[in-house]
């Protein structure tokens, strides 16, 4: 039956898969309702909490009344969980020659480019737009086989229509029969911690700082400056639970429960497996389910790239101040964080610079396992209060940035 999913996520990169992602490129993808509307203090608090972040701006509003936001905000991640999608259905006669692009075929978060123009405060309603961006072919590490790299971009505006950020991410899309061959991670074993170990472990999480209400000047960074490292681990299944209880379930795949689990299989039946009860379960689940993390080759269940990305935010943003602005943010996920391991999160000032009316600091910034491997390289850029210069003045102050997303056509206008 054609509504009926498949047993496993089979499906191979064929040249007609590759030219029917291709097709799609441009055009405005209609997505269900967003896990946040309308911001609200509950809502960015729980969400910061989801991560580990206790950042009082983000979720204290006596606290954050004192700053110079007035109230408290959006923590950088915060606008990923919002976005009321205007995007028109898509025409038939544009949609077929897109049908089935690379179905069953899965695929994996490699790397994101986020700027923030602007923050979100409670009460903002937010709107996005999102689509394709471009297609790649690859080889991969991974699966040892044919890859397809598919870029994505999002862009958020707010009920007053002003943009408030963008994101461009991009997914690695692998055959699976490859990579449960290859089993390149199968191998690894469990981490088994030593009281030692998991002393120094506490011992980081009681010494992170954040710098808080005391302005970070500009000037007094400097180029090889060393940010306070913290720690995120070890992973359990526990704070993947709470990652979703603050963040949703993303709006792509529609990850719901239950009665409406089954409406949710019936539109995106190539989503689901079968479990070891032999029902129908969601792909997801390799972020919880070891079985399902052993049948795609790696050896436990592991985090989704966009932890460690909020994870980066989170050391930046202690360290900058609630005078500073994270303006732009990349990374780069290049290993599987699995279950029981330990991130330290870690950066350096890289450059330093005055533009106008602002001052920029660049970091370095990655994040290191336990085995003492880099799992996520990341670059970030900084704007900081300045003795000279005065005060952060945001990139949405000066009208740098344009609003577009309330254009809700079906195809993106030509750049």
């Amino acid at each position: 039956m054609a509504d009926r999913p498949s047993d496993e996520m089979q499906g191979k990169i064929t040249p007609d898969g590759v030219a029917r992602m291709r097709a799609r490129i441009g055009i405005l993808i209609p997505e269900p309702k967003p896990f946040n509307s309308i911001a609200a203090e509950d809502t960015i608090r729980h969400h910061a909490h989801s991560y580990g972040d206790d950042n009082p701006l983000w979720s204290k509003p006596e606290y954050a009344a004192t700053t110079r936001w007035g109230q408290v905000i959006g923590a950088p991640g915060y606008v990923g969980t919002m976005g009321v999608n205007l995007a028109k259905p898509i025409p038939p006669e544009v949609r077929k020659p897109g049908e089935g692009a690379l179905r069953g075929v899965p695929n994996y978060l490699s790397g994101a480019e986020w700027t923030w123009v602007r923050p979100v405060f409670p009460g903002d309603k937010v709107f996005k737009r999102y689509y394709l961006s471009n297609v790649e072919e690859k080889r991969s590490e991974f699966g040892g086989g044919k890859a397809v790299v598919v870029h994505h971009k999002h862009e958020w505006s707010n009920h007053r229509n002003e943009l408030v950020a963008t994101q461009h991410n991009y997914f690695f899309h692998v055959e699976r029969e490859a990579s449960e061959k290859k089993g390149k991670y199968a191998d690894i074993p469990a981490p088994k911690y030593t009281d030692e170990e998991l002393a120094k472990i506490d011992e980081a999480y009681a010494a992170e700082t954040i710098q808080g209400a005391k302005p970070r000047y500009w000037e007094d960074v400097q180029v090889g400056d060393l940010l306070p490292p913290i720690v995120r681990g070890p992973l359990t299944v526990t704070d993947v639970i709470l990652w979703h209880a603050g963040r949703g379930f993303g709006a792509m795949f529609g990850v719901a429960a239950l009665k409406m689990g089954y409406k949710n299989r019936k539109r995106v039946p190539a989503f689901y497996t079968r479990n070891e009860y032999n029902a129908w379960d969601c792909a997801q689940r390799v972020h919880w389910d070891n079985l399902r993390a052993n049948k795609v080759g790696n050896p436990r269940a592991y985090d989704y790239g966009n932890m460690r990305t909020h994870w980066m935010n989170n050391l930046v943003t202690n360290w900058m101040g609630d005078e500073g602005w994270l303006f732009k943010h990349s990374d780069q996920i290049r290993r599987f964080n699995f279950m029981g391991d330990t991130s330290w999160v870690r950066g350096k000032v890289v450059a330093k610079r005055h533009e106008g009316k602002r001052c920029f600091v660049d970091l370095e910034l990655w994040i290191e396992n336990q085995r003492g491997e880099t799992s996520a390289p990341g670059q970030a850029t900084v704007i900081l209060p300045s003795r000279q210069h005065g005060p952060v003045v945001l990139p949405g102050d000066t009208g740098d940035w344009s609003p577009s997303v309330l254009e809700s056509e079906w195809k993106v206008k030509a750049e």
